[in-house]
């Protein structure tokens, strides 16, 4: 989810001020770990995206929006272990858009320490692979695996004012398996989000789905993610958002993840919005906390 918690951003800006976008009223996009919404603000959630603009900026649909957004992640959790593993992650991607459609790329830097084996799959969400305590302690960093997003907006006008969104995710194992970083294969997935503005509040729910890779030494499941939640308007440049999340056991050594998950945002200014956020875990497949910081900043 952290990975989705990137695109929350829009969500808020939607919320605020249901009117900017283009003239197809361009929904929020929650990009949000755990599989689906922190990916979403991850993120990711979580890297949140921003793609509120002014009228005379969006005026012609045909433009490009390029939105960058850069943050800091951190969780601890024992995934049904008895050591905790801590990981630090730091989370960046590019976004362009133009009209309904939208590009997502982003590769995560990591620092993860502890005893046991964690990779992370397309949507952010950690998998332990090896449950084992007697693995020494290490610390593993660098670059993970390149995270890429293709999202389609369905009209409002056309869904009696309910935002609905399309997307397709992919990892492609970039990142190096010899350090443990990558499970070293592809996952494929794809999500829908469903949202509508009510007074000042914005209910969601997000279904998703995620195909897994095999690598040749473990196994992994395709798992099913599901996150409902609404963002609250306190202010006009000031949103909160809260959700519960939800995704399948990925690996036989895991089991299903649950969250919740709390964040305010404030609107700087119409190119800049920054999120804090926090996270925890309700079972032992999820970080026991988790708690980030993203900004982004649309450069047209």
């Amino acid at each position: 989810m952290r990975f989705m918690l990137a695109n929350a951003s829009e969500l808020i800006m939607k919320t605020i001020d249901p009117e900017r976008g283009n003239s197809n009223a361009l929904t929020f996009v929650r990009s949000v770990d755990h599989g689906i919404l922190k990916g979403a603000i991850l993120v990711a959630a979580a890297m949140v995206q921003f793609f509120g603009c002014t009228e005379t900026a969006c005026a012609n649909e045909d433009d490009v929006r390029l939105t960058g957004t850069f943050g800091a992640d951190y969780s601890n959790g024992g995934y049904g272990t008895t050591r905790n593993t801590n990981v630090l992650l730091n989370l960046s991607s590019l976004n362009a858009q133009i009209g309904d459609f939208k590009l997502s790329a982003s590769v995560p830097y990591m620092r993860i320490s502890g005893r046991g084996l964690v990779v992370f799959d397309a949507a952010g969400n950690p998998i332990l692979i090896n449950r084992r305590t007697s693995i020494v302690p290490n610390v593993r960093s660098g670059f993970g695996d390149l995270n890429l997003s293709a999202t389609y907006t369905l009209p409002p006008a056309i869904l009696d004012d309910f935002q609905v969104e399309l997307t397709a995710r992919a990892k492609v194992p970039t990142a190096s398996t010899r350090r443990r970083l990558s499970t070293g294969v592809a996952d494929f997935g794809f999500n829908v989000d469903v949202s509508r503005q009510i007074d000042f509040w914005r209910p969601f729910i997000t279904v998703g789905y995620l195909i897994s890779g095999q690598p040749s030494n473990y196994s992994l499941y395709n798992t099913v993610s599901i996150a409902i939640g609404t963002t609250i308007e306190l202010d006009k440049s000031l949103v909160a958002i809260i959700s519960y999340d939800q995704d399948s056991a990925s690996a036989p050594q895991v089991g299903a993840s649950r969250e919740i998950l709390g964040s305010l945002s404030w609107i700087l200014s119409d190119s800049t919005t920054l999120t804090g956020y926090g996270t925890a875990g309700l079972s032992s497949g999820s970080p026991s906390v988790g708690t980030g910081l993203i900004v982004s900043y649309t450069f047209n």
